[in-house]
């Protein structure tokens, strides 16, 4: 089963054998209310020419914050990874425009495959990135999702039957409180939406495509979903791994797209807040 773990190191082991290293997830958020005007001037010096582009034309200065608060994020985040400042990091389009690292800062695995995957969310003031945390142990493709608590409002029938899939829908209407009919439609969308970030599809692929399956006693310590994937099937040879989580107010959701070979993923939560971002004493 895969773990979670908020904020500790992965314990020790001693290993006897050669095995396959489990890949580890790095799931940073951090919430924006303590980032001020001069944190924000920092951090968009950060930025390349086309995303400071793109935080100028949002109409909301919360919506600008939270949009530089992210990129920020991740490029402090690659950047520790690889070596370089945030600013230095230069990014492509990947496949189905999912942004990547320009193939010149890529690490490669062994056999020439990307060795670093990411994937970055927002909602009201909260951000969110996932990046594998070991890129020798390579996986396919990450997806994150973080959304308010409130973000949808009420659980809505409409809306479960018209997107999601049959046996989701049923399953949400079976549920005898609004309360928990409401908390599981937003785990649902959340879970959807790094499902389809994981793949970089979007909302081409059909929500309904896909069933979330949770298991016995969820949510609880150490439970995480599984997922049935029939438009379009998985590709043989590769595994899909979920988590989600409620997390300082908001649902948090990753996705993994791995080879079928590897042990579960380890998955790592780590708060970050502004100030950490922008001390130079950040490791």
């Amino acid at each position: 089963m895969s773990s979670i773990d908020q904020g500790r190191g992965l314990p020790a082991s001693v290993i006897a054998a050669p095995v396959i290293a489990a890949p580890v997830i790095d799931l940073v958020v951090m919430g924006v209310a303590a980032l001020d005007d001069d944190g924000e001037a920092v951090l968009t010096g950060w930025l390349d020419d086309e995303e400071r582009a793109r935080a100028a034309r949002f109409h909301f200065a919360r919506h600008r914050r939270i949009y530089i608060a992210a990129h920020a994020l991740l490029r402090a985040w690659l950047g520790r990874r690889l070596g370089l400042a945030p600013m230095d990091l230069r990014f492509t389009a990947g496949a189905r425009g999912k942004p990547d690292l320009a193939p010149s800062q890529m690490p490669l695995t062994v056999d020439g495959r990307p060795a670093l995957r990411f994937n970055l969310s927002h909602t009201a003031g909260m951000v969110a990135i996932a990046v594998t945390a070991d890129p020798e142990t390579a996986v396919i493709d990450l997806g994150v999702d973080v959304e308010a608590a409130d973000r949808l409002g009420d659980y809505d029938a409409r809306i479960a039957r018209g997107f999601f899939a049959e046996d989701e829908a049923a399953a949400l209407e079976a549920l005898p409180d609004a309360a928990d009919r409401a908390r599981r439609f937003l785990t649902l969308w959340t879970l959807k939406e790094s499902v389809i970030k994981t793949t970089g599809a979007g909302l081409s692929q059909a929500l309904s495509g896909f069933s979330i399956r949770f298991p016995a006693g969820w949510p609880g310590p150490d439970l995480l979903p599984d997922i049935e994937a029939r438009d379009p099937p998985l590709a043989q040879g590769l595994a899909w791994h979920l988590m989600h989580q409620e997390y300082d107010g908001v649902h948090l959701a990753a996705g993994l797209l791995c080879p079928a070979g590897l042990p579960p993923p380890h998955w790592r939560i780590t708060p970050m807040t502004p100030a950490r971002l922008l001390s130079p004493a950040t490791p």
